[in-house]
């Protein structure tokens, strides 16, 4: 690439651009980071039309979590502006029932008035690695994205989440390089689902990461930046 390739991340449910902050400082220079701010709005394919309404004419595209999942939607919209794809704890299926049924006590709960609890003592223990939980400076700053999103967009990026269409029939319709990064101990978003997009994305580059929970941008963000590095190095993203 002889110029900056605008490189679009989509953040994951309760997270906003600090969730890619850290991965963002180490990336080649041949990319130009950003991060999309998703409004309170409770359909995926809302949200991806607001994404693309927003978005530059063409740009890799990256997600994490949710950001994932809404980045499928983004590229069955309009795969001729996505260059590449970047999938990050993810997953490509649609919501099982009772995982909707869990978020919706969680959505009660913070209607309830208890929302600034949620992510510190319902959440975090899916989003880090067991080894991580005393790191109070990394919970302290999962919490304040959750704060940032505020109760409205946590309940209806819940809506949309609960809705979402199974993207497992897209993927062997992508055809642009493709990045799957997964880790060891990710409760919310297992190896499984990652396997299943290496094996159905064709040309889609695999990487694993040893000991690690669910947000991997912020809990090893050398170790994502030096994969995403790597597979921006074998990429012709000119033109």
């Amino acid at each position: 690439m002889t110029s900056s390739t605008p490189l679009l991340w989509l953040p994951g449910f309760l997270c906003d651009d600090a969730l890619f902050a850290p991965v963002n400082a180490l990336l080649d220079k041949s990319v130009e980071p950003s991060c999309a701010e998703l409004p309170a709005l409770n359909k995926i394919q809302a949200l991806a039309k607001h994404v693309l309404n927003n978005a530059p004419q063409t740009f890799i595209l990256g997600g994490l979590s949710m950001g994932g999942i809404l980045a499928f939607e983004v590229y069955r919209q309009a795969p001729d502006r996505v260059k590449g794809l970047i999938l990050l704890n993810t997953n490509a299926a649609d919501e099982k029932m009772e995982v909707t049924e869990r978020r919706n006590t969680l959505v009660d709960k913070a209607l309830a008035g208890a929302f600034s609890a949620i992510t510190r003592d319902d959440l975090m223990p899916l989003l880090i690695h067991p080894d991580r939980a005393a790191d109070t400076q990394l919970v302290d700053s999962i919490c304040q994205m959750a704060e940032n999103i505020g109760v409205e967009r946590f309940c209806t990026h819940a809506q949309a989440l609960a809705t979402r269409p199974d993207a497992r029939p897209l993927l062997s319709d992508i055809r642009v390089p493709s990045l799957i990064v997964c880790s060891e101990d990710d409760l919310l978003c297992p190896v499984e689902n990652h396997l299943l997009m290496r094996d159905n994305i064709p040309n889609a580059r695999f990487e694993y990461l040893p000991s690690g929970g669910h947000l991997t941008t912020l809990e090893q963000p050398d170790k994502v930046a030096r994969m995403i590095n790597r597979w921006l190095s074998s990429l012709n993203l000119a033109g």
